[in-house]
């Protein structure tokens, strides 16, 4: 399975997501995953306790199609990681999918800003996930995501739309996710990303939530979603689609 995991808003918890859903699937029996980190910030290497490149193989020599070996994330057994580069990265027009490198799962931390690459690797994706805090500003990334994906002749069939940052007590997070719901029904996720001390603080340890703080809401949310897409992906495979 591809999940390529996009939202053109920062600020969001892509790249949160993106480290311990890889994590969750490892732990969960979803065999071997692959990280792929697209954005030049290279938050996701450094979160993950991954040092810079020094000039090692990175996601511009992935996408070209290079020969190279995935870094492996410390503390997480079948977890592994295309490190990201500080330039902002492209992929030839008709060039084909990058290599799953004998993953199971790939799973892609996209930048904020769209480009041609993004629009490629997002048509080969089974799974596109857009992780968004529910709030006004929430939905003004998440409608820009649409108008950018219908631009670019993507259907918005295989995107999942997961709540982040979230907070019961607040009016307005209950009011939109229940608009979400109403508008995207089963693509929008039934499970929601807490807000967490113990997410915040994991990156700055160089650990996913599971190593930092495997008791908490966040550990306990990021599983479930992983369940859930490991649901989804069995459901593609028995339609026949690729995975």
């Amino acid at each position: 399975m591809r999940v390529m995991i996009c939202n053109q808003k920062g600020g969001v918890g892509k790249t949160t997501t993106a480290a311990n859903l890889g994590a969750a699937l490892a732990r969960a029996g979803g065999g071997r995953v692959l990280l792929v980190d697209l954005d030049p910030q290279m938050h996701l290497t450094a979160s993950l306790g991954l040092a810079g490149t020094d000039g090692g193989w990175t996601v511009a020599d992935w996408l070209a199609g290079r020969p190279g070996r995935p870094a492996s994330v410390p503390g997480e057994a079948d977890l592994w990681l295309v490190p990201g580069a500080p330039e902002p990265v492209d992929m030839p027009e008709g060039s084909a999918d990058p290599a799953m490198c004998g993953a199971d799962w790939l799973v892609i931390d996209a930048p904020p800003n769209w480009s041609g690459a993004i629009a490629r690797l997002m048509q080969g994706a089974d799974l596109v996930l857009c992780p968004l805090e529910p709030d006004f500003l929430g939905l003004q990334g998440l409608n820009r995501l649409l108008r950018t994906m219908q631009a670019a002749g993507l259907d918005w069939s295989r995107l999942r739309l997961l709540a982040t940052r979230v907070s019961d007590r607040l009016a307005v997070h209950r009011e939109v996710r229940a608009r979400l719901a109403e508008r995207f029904g089963e693509s929008f996720l039934p499970v929601a990303i807490r807000t967490s001390v113990k997410l915040a603080e994991a990156p700055g340890r160089g650990r996913t939530i599971f190593t930092h703080a495997p008791g908490s809401t966040g550990a306990a949310d990021h599983a479930e979603l992983a369940r859930l897409l490991m649901q989804d992906g069995r459901r593609a495979r028995r339609k026949g689609t690729k995975a």
